[in-house]
């Protein structure tokens, strides 16, 4: 039984999920080269994805509220909390 490819995509700030694609057709390096992650530097990859023990795969980016809050307050980010 093939398991399908479950991507989410998960906000760093607040932890809230953003979005998730299932694709029972695609491999790992399908993901990768399909989503731009094969781009990526490998500093960008360990910073950004994140496998959980259920075989998902996580990407972490920034939903639309923190990057609002991110571009109207950026002390914020130098105080390492966005979210008060």
């Amino acid at each position: 039984m093939v398991c399908p490819l479950h991507i989410e995509y998960i906000c760093r700030h607040c932890r809230q999920k953003i979005g998730e694609v299932r694709r029972p057709d695609w491999s790992l390096a399908d993901a990768e080269a399909r989503l731009g992650v094969s781009e990526w530097t490998e500093a960008e990859r360990l910073d950004s994805i994140r496998m959980n023990p259920s075989g998902t795969m996580q990407v972490y980016t920034v939903c639309d509220y923190c990057h609002h809050a991110a571009k109207e307050n950026p002390e914020l980010l130098v105080e390492g909390k966005l979210l008060q």
